[in-house]
């Protein structure tokens, strides 16, 4: 039987938001997890193809609206297993 893994702080959602917070978190030196039921992160800010051949942005412009300082700050994040891991 695998031992359960421990983390300093459990992010639910992979969102603009969430990813932002375990970013901050992570470069604190906290064990993040991000977790998210789509197969992909990144909440409003994702380009999705709602019809064949015509992709939306769903909130492109209200993610503009971040700190700049946020923006250059951020960290990856990388897909395992289906769920997003935030990595520094």
């Amino acid at each position: 039987m695998a031992s359960p893994r421990t983390y300093d702080a459990i992010i639910i959602g992979g969102g603009h938001n969430g990813l932002v917070t375990a970013a901050y978190l992570a470069r604190a030196g906290k064990k993040v997890v991000v977790l998210e039921k789509r197969p992909r992160v990144g909440g409003a800010a994702v380009t999705e193809e709602i019809f064949p051949g015509f992709k939306f942005t769903m909130f492109s412009y209200v993610v503009s609206l971040l700190r700049p300082e946020i923006i250059r700050g951020r960290s990856r994040s990388r897909m395992i297993s289906g769920r997003s891991r935030l990595t520094t």
